[in-house]
């Protein structure tokens, strides 16, 4: 199981400290991993889980599917995108460019660096425009 702590002020230092005590009762082993930057905030994962249904959605209505390689069919097989399956793209190009696996993971300011690599290649190779969900969107004013 993993946790997370946000230390932002003296205050939650202080309380960090006193889960660490907590934790540290009883064991004689815990490991820490920590960074210094911000993780994307829940709104920027909200936006990236509409952008990969949209994705799905509008590479699906352009006629640009997936392709997989099965052994029961003697060539690729070509199936519709779901919210999931593109999601899977995502994570690809995020964790080759940054070596960050986890869409739950990566910093903010790295978000629209992996949104424009990513919508580039795909609209240069299919001349499909997946534009990143706005807070309207977000918010339920347009889809």
């Amino acid at each position: 199981m993993t946790e997370a702590y946000t230390i932002n002020s003296d205050h939650n230092k202080e309380e960090f400290k006193k889960f660490v005590d907590q934790l540290w009762e009883g064991r004689n082993y815990i490991r820490f991993q920590y960074t210094f930057a911000k993780t994307r905030s829940a709104k920027q994962q909200a936006a990236m889980e509409v952008y990969f249904r949209l994705a799905a959605e509008k590479l699906n209505d352009a006629g640009v599917y997936q392709q997989i390689d099965t052994k029961f069919f003697s060539e690729p097989m070509e199936i519709p995108w779901t919210q999931e399956s593109f999601k899977g793209i995502w994570k690809l190009v995020q964790n080759k460019m940054f070596d960050i696996p986890s869409t739950t993971a990566i910093q903010s300011d790295k978000v629209a660096k992996v949104y424009d690599a990513l919508n580039r290649g795909i609209s240069e190779r299919t001349g499909v425009y997946i534009p990143f969900p706005s807070k309207d969107m977000l918010d339920g004013n347009k889809t």
